[in-house]
């Protein structure tokens, strides 16, 4: 597939912050932290292979593509973070009541077995030596359980 020109620029900008070349970019559809921090329009997710990266960009709410002026709307706030492989502790997959439980009340969340997987909404959990966790719902997220072992 070819990019246009503003994509590689950004691609580019990208690699220049994680100090390599990005092998693997893909769309998280909701993310959460131990923090709290949440983000349900999703992020944008890259790694060189040992800097994992991601941000969210500004989405103004739209009606059928069109955007809709909201007089009160919180003021955006961008968000981005990273980690280091080596930093990572753990990785599985979790349910997303679960992961927002273990936020909510500093626990931890629970792994997904077979049957919660297939009719639950789930997230990825990574889990940082630090103590913070981040919860990514992705369409496969055995890609970067991969890409962390």
């Amino acid at each position: 597939m070819q990019l246009d020109q503003q994509t590689v620029d950004f691609l580019k900008e990208r690699e220049e912050k994680i100090g390599g070349k990005i092998i693997f970019r893909t769309y998280a559809l909701y993310y959460l932290a131990s923090t709290g921090e949440k983000r349900e329009y999703g992020v944008f997710l890259y790694t060189d292979g040992n800097t994992f990266a991601f941000e969210d960009f500004d989405r103004p709410p739209t009606f059928l593509g069109i955007e809709i002026k909201v007089r009160n709307r919180e003021k955006y706030v961008k968000m981005e973070h990273s980690f280091r492989k080596e930093d990572v502790v753990h990785a599985a997959i979790v349910t997303r009541s679960s992961a927002e439980k273990a936020v909510r009340s500093n626990g931890e969340a629970k792994e997904a077995n077979g049957f919660s997987r297939f009719f639950r909404k789930t997230l990825l959990e990574i889990a940082l030596e630090d103590g913070t966790a981040y919860y990514f719902e992705l369409i496969d997220p055995k890609e970067i359980i991969n890409l962390l072992k």
